[in-house]
């Protein structure tokens, strides 16, 4: 239970004046060297209530007076919560604002003119090197597999993620501009209208998180590759049963 500033402070008061008055009737005996246990134990008392201002906690043969200290500590656990999601928050938007930092595709109308264009710029800048070039139907694209491995997790947990709340909030105030979230604050809503267990909500960051980091081309760890392997069915195959 928590009790107001004002009550604190009345409190200690009313201990400060009941224990000085206490010692000062019993100062004549204390000074002519009549005093009882029970003087200098009420006269530790005093000096740890003195005290109280000054020091955060204090123990006087095995009595302890504290000041707030777990309230203090309970603070600083939550700040340096705060902080953490602060982070993970700061880094989610960074990676959601590379994936749509370029808008959208552009219409199937406008690809032959983007074709041509593409073309041009290429001819121009091979020829002032002296080089031709025939265009022939592109083939495979190398990727490396565990980073195509990691594209394809991420591609098939974003499109059941998206299904979930399409079909949780479709005809509501919330599904407006669906598509244009990004896939982090859907999951957050989903965690948030306990629609997914805040423990897989956890499990779930982390597994985006390593997907995300193979497909912008950053290092993974072998690790890393191997978890999402192993639990990536396990995930998809909650997110299906999710109503």
């Amino acid at each position: 239970m928590k009790f107001p500033n004002w009550f604190k402070i009345f409190w200690w008061v009313l201990l400060l004046g009941l224990t000085g008055s206490i010692l000062l009737k019993r100062f004549e005996a204390i000074a002519t060297g009549q005093s009882v246990p029970a003087d200098i134990f009420i006269f530790l008392i005093f000096i740890a209530l003195m005290l109280v201002p000054i020091f955060s906690e204090i123990e006087f043969f095995g009595i302890k007076l504290k000041k707030e200290i777990e309230e203090l500590k309970s603070d600083i656990n939550i700040k340096l919560g705060d902080i953490k999601t602060e982070i993970q928050t700061n880094q989610n938007q960074i990676l959601n604002q590379t994936i749509n930092a370029f808008g959208t595709p552009p219409p199937d109308n406008k690809l032959p003119e983007l074709q041509e264009e593409i073309e041009k710029i290429v001819n121009s800048k091979l020829k002032e090197h002296g080089v031709t070039i025939e265009y022939k139907i592109a083939g495979r694209i190398d990727v490396p597999e565990d980073n195509l491995l990691m594209f394809q997790v991420r591609y098939n947990i974003e499109k059941q993620i998206r299904f979930i709340w399409e079909r949780r909030f479709k005809g509501n105030n919330l599904d407006i501009n669906t598509r244009a979230q990004p896939v982090n604050q859907i999951i957050n809503d989903l965690n948030r209208f306990n629609i997914i267990d805040w423990k897989f909500y956890d499990i779930l960051k982390e597994i985006l998180s390593i997907c995300n980091y193979a497909i912008h081309g950053e290092k993974i760890t072998e690790k890393q590759i191997a978890f999402v392997s192993k639990n990536a069915k396990q995930i998809l195959d909650y997110l299906s049963q999710v109503q």
